[in-house]
C-alpha cells in the first residue's frame, strides 16, 4: 500500500513538471510570437512613414513583400484611417500595386471572422473592380452579421450596394440592433435617401432599427423634412417617435410646435417627453413656455432637466423660471432653482 502511495506521488510530480514546462514554454512561444508581431509592425510603420515623406514605393514594397498578409491588412488600413486626399490616394495605389487587394480577397474568402470583417473594410477603401465583385460575392454567402454590415457599408461606400430591402434582409434581427447598422445608414448616399425614407415607414421592423434610420436622415437638419418627421412623430413606437422628434428639434421650425407639445404629455414613455422638452428649446418658440413649465413637476428627473434647460432659451422662459425659483417648495421650485443657478454661474 505504501508504495503504490509512494509511486502515484512521484507519477503526479512528474506530470505536474510536465505540464508546468508545457505551460512556460507556451508563454514563452506567446510572448515571442506577440515581441515579433510587434517589431513587424514598428517596420512596416515607420517604412509608411518614410514613404510619406520620400514617396519611395519600391521600399515600401519590399518591406511589404517580407511581411504576411495578415500584418500588411492590420497595419495599412489602421495607417490608412490617418490619411486624407492626396496622400491617401498614393497609400492605395501602392497597396493595390504590392497586391493587397488580392490578399484582402482572399482573406475574405476563407479568413476567420475577425480576418474577414477586416478585409471588408480594406476592400472599401480600394476603388477596385475585383474588390467589389468579391464583395458582392462575399455578402450573397456570409453568415456572420458583423461580417455583412462590414461588407455592405464597404460596398455603399464603392457606390455598389444593393437595394437596401435586399441587404437588410440578410442581416438577422440581433445584427439589425448593431450600433453599425446606423453607419450603414450614414454611408447611402443622397440618391439612397428615398429608400431610407421608405424603410422608416415599415412599421414591422424593429423601432431601433427605424429610429437610427431617422437620425441617418434627419442628421442634416433640412427643412423640407419637416412634414415627413411630423407624420413619424406620431408613430406608435416611442423610439421612432422620439428620433423623430429630436431631428424636428434640428431643423428648428416653430411650425412643428403642436406636434413636439403633443410629445411633452406623452405619459407613456419618459425618453420622448425628455426629447420633446429639449426640441422645444432648439425650435425656440414662447408657444412651448406653458407645457415647459408643467414639465418641471414630472416625476423623471432628466425631464425636468431637459424642461428647465429649455425654459432658459425660449422668449420669456427665463422669467417663468425665476418665479417659479421664487414659489414654495416643490419638485418644480427645486428644478428651477437649479436651472437658474446654472445661469448665473455661467
Amino acid at each position: 500500500m505504501l508504495w503504490f502511495i509512494w509511486s502515484s506521488s512521484i507519477i503526479l510530480s512528474v506530470i505536474s513538471l510536465v505540464v508546468m514546462t508545457a505551460l512556460i514554454l507556451r508563454r514563452l512561444l506567446l510572448q515571442r510570437g506577440e515581441r515579433i508581431r510587434t517589431e513587424q509592425r514598428a517596420r512596416l510603420q515607420k517604412a509608411l512613414i518614410e514613404f510619406s515623406e520620400t514617396r519611395n514605393s519600391v521600399a515600401l514594397r519590399e518591406v511589404m513583400a517580407s511581411l504576411s498578409p495578415a500584418m500588411n491588412l492590420e497595419t495599412g488600413f489602421e495607417f490608412l484611417a490617418l490619411l486624407r486626399g492626396d496622400e491617401h490616394a498614393r497609400i492605395i495605389a501602392v497597396f493595390t500595386e504590392a497586391g493587397l487587394v488580392d490578399q484582402a480577397i482572399n482573406q475574405l474568402r476563407h479568413g476567420n471572422k475577425v480576418q474577414r470583417l477586416r478585409a471588408a473594410e480594406m476592400l472599401g477603401a480600394f476603388a477596385s473592380p475585383d474588390g467589389s465583385e468579391a464583395l458582392l460575392s462575399a455578402f450573397a454567402s456570409e453568415s456572420s452579421d458583423d461580417v455583412l454590415i462590414a461588407i455592405a457599408i464597404a460596398l455603399s461606400k464603392l457606390g455598389r450596394l444593393p437595394a437596401l430591402d435586399k441587404v437588410l434582409d440578410r442581416i438577422s434581427d440581433t445584427g439589425k440592433r448593431s450600433r453599425r447598422i446606423a453607419e450603414l445608414f450614414g454611408e447611402l448616399s443622397p440618391e439612397r435617401q428615398p429608400e431610407l425614407k421608405a424603410f422608416t415607414m415599415r412599421v414591422e421592423e424593429l423601432p431601433l432599427v427605424r429610429a437610427a434610420a431617422i437620425e441617418a436622415i434627419g442628421k442634416g437638419g433640412d427643412p423640407a423634412l419637416r412634414d415627413f418627421m411630423q407624420t413619424l412623430a406620431n408613430d406608435t413606437s416611442p423610439y421612432v417617435a422620439a428620433a423623430a422628434i429630436r431631428t424636428l428639434g434640428r431643423i428648428g421650425d416653430p411650425a412643428a410646435a403642436p406636434v413636439v407639445i403633443k410629445a411633452m404629455a406623452d405619459a407613456s414613455h419618459n425618453d420622448l417627453r425628455a426629447e420633446a422638452a429639449e426640441a422645444a428649446g432648439r425650435i425656440g418658440s414662447a408657444d412651448f413656455a406653458d407645457p415647459l413649465v408643467g414639465l418641471l413637476s414630472d416625476e423623471i428627473w432628466t425631464v425636468r432637466y431637459a424642461a428647465g434647460k429649455s425654459l432658459r432659451i425660449i422668449p420669456g422662459g427665463l422669467g417663468l423660471l425665476e418665479r417659479v425659483a421664487a414659489g414654495n417648495a416643490s419638485r418644480s421650485q427645486r428644478m428651477a432653482s437649479l436651472i437658474v443657478s446654472e445661469g448665473q454661474v455661467a
